[in-house]
């Protein structure tokens, strides 16, 4: 296969996911965000990209977010590399994934 996913559930604390992250090696963090109250999914996923910067790991990671009133231009404008929003098929999501990834590592996989 040409992913191994980790699904971690749901209401993950951001610093649990950026540890788990940096344990597993992660090539990519996808975050799938529904709209709360108050914006508060604004600032969580603010949080994340700011925890991967102080980490120094920002650029080492593909940051993709999702949801159903995400759109590609907020992600870019939150610090994401890419946003997927309603009607996204998630071989969508996975074929920007392996085409990054393997952008940014410089390698071809056959």
């Amino acid at each position: 296969s040409c992913f191994r996913v980790v699904n971690m559930g749901s209401q993950i604390p951001n610093e649990v996911l950026v540890q788990r992250a940096w344990e597993e090696k992660a090539d990519a963090i996808l975050v799938s965000q529904v709209v709360t109250q108050g914006n508060v999914h604004l600032s969580n996923l603010t949080n994340l990209v700011e925890l991967l910067e102080a980490e120094g790991w920002r650029d080492k990671v593909v940051l993709v977010a999702g949801g159903p009133r995400l759109t590609h231009s907020l992600a870019i404008e939150l610090g994401y590399d890419a946003g997927f929003g309603a009607g996204t098929k998630p071989s969508d999501v996975a074929s920007y994934l392996c085409q990054e990834v393997i952008r940014r590592k410089g390698a071809f996989p056959y």
